[in-house]
């Protein structure tokens, strides 16, 4: 009897070894995952940045409302060919800093302005070279002003966002100031 005992254990011990083995693939799984970090905020509005966003925004406004008249009104071919180019990334522009101020909780005006409205009132009269004139002189007045303010939001925000949309719209500002010279 005891010789059959250990037949059979001998027999057995191999099938005990790797049900031992596979028992241990059973465990009750890997441990939970460690929580993820806290979302990075984004740098908060200062009263300079809700300043700047709504400059940007009255620039936005009022040279798509030109470059909407320029494909229609001027006798320049170049001035007519750059304005779906304004409009499209200007609106873009535009788009991009609604949804940042959103974020801050600031609204910005739909509209432009009642005095960037009188501009624009007085240049949908005007055609051709008229046009042309009073459009390139207030482009680059109103431009020439709106980058001594993109480059101070530059220096000074601590908000990324509105540093690289000010960066953004430096370098396009340019390019179109080039263009229209």
């Amino acid at each position: 009897m005891l010789a059959l005992f250990r037949r059979k254990a001998l027999m057995c011990s191999p099938l005990l070894v790797s049900l031992f083995a596979l028992s241990a693939c059973i465990s009750p799984g890997q441990p939970p995952a460690p929580p993820l970090p806290a979302l990075a905020k984004a740098a908060p509005f200062t009263s300079t940045d809700a300043n700047f966003a709504q400059q940007l925004n009255e620039m936005d406004l009022t040279h798509i409302a030109l470059a909407n008249l320029a494909k229609t009104h001027s006798a320049r071919s170049d001035i007519a060919l750059l304005s779906p180019t304004i409009v499209k990334d200007l609106t873009e522009n535009h788009d991009t800093l609604s949804k940042l101020a959103t974020a801050h909780t600031l609204t910005l005006p739909a509209k432009p302005s009642a005095q960037n409205q009188t501009v624009i009132d007085r240049l949908q009269h005007l055609y051709g070279a008229a046009f042309d004139r009073s459009y390139s002189r207030y482009f680059m007045s109103s431009t020439n002003k709106m980058t001594s303010v993109l480059t101070t939001e530059i220096t000074t925000s601590k908000n990324t966002d509105l540093v690289k949309l000010a960066t953004d719209t430096k370098t396009k500002i340019t390019t179109y100031q080039s263009q229209i010279k």
